[in-house]
């Protein structure tokens, strides 16, 4: 697969992961919010992707930029529509859209998706029965986001390949995916 894949990272706002809010102040959850979206990025620029952020946010967008990522707008309609917008605006090219809070991505992990891609759509699920990742190609996919989101993703895909990853299938949402990580420190 070609390293003109683009890298789509839908960043509603920096002042989410509401349900961390017993464990962490909304200071220390937006500076995590920026930590983890940076590693994403940063991953995805080390594997040599084209890396954007979709988001309405002004302060997401300013940030973006300043990383370096170029901005997808979204009009505000939920992470389906976003996304759906999203690889609207990349054509016929390959593209990844990965969530904003992985801790563990990395750039040999988004090779491995490009590798299992070819011409198939990639899944790769998350521990909590949603979907961390998918890979594909062209402008149009069918976005299911949600609570166990993979299940009705490959119901919808079903020749697509399931690329199980321990880099990729991590995300931080509770105060116990937090806990697993103690090496995240907040302050950064």
């Amino acid at each position: 697969m070609s390293s003109e894949a683009t890298l789509i990272v839908p960043i509603r706002s920096f002042r989410g992961m509401q349900r961390l809010a017993s464990v962490l102040d909304e200071e220390d959850r937006v500076r995590l919010a920026r930590h983890l979206a940076a590693t994403v990025i940063d991953a995805g620029r080390r594997a040599g992707l084209t890396t954007t952020v979709a988001t309405a946010d002004p302060v997401v967008e300013a940030w973006g930029r300043a990383s370096g990522c170029a901005i997808i707008p979204d009009r505000g309609l939920g992470l389906n529509v976003a996304a759906s917008d999203a690889i609207a605006t990349v054509g016929d090219g390959p593209w990844i859209l990965a969530h904003a809070d992985l801790p563990l991505a990395s750039a040999s992990a988004f090779l491995d998706v490009l590798a299992a891609m070819g011409s198939h759509v990639v899944l790769v699920p998350s521990a909590d029965g949603g979907t961390s990742v998918i890979a594909g190609t062209g402008p149009r996919f069918s976005f299911s986001f949600g609570p166990s989101s993979f299940h009705r993703h490959l119901a919808r895909h079903p020749d697509a390949i399931v690329l199980p990853s321990a880099a990729l299938s991590i995300d931080i949402d509770t105060p116990t995916h937090l806990a697993a990580f103690p090496w995240l420190d907040v302050g950064v």
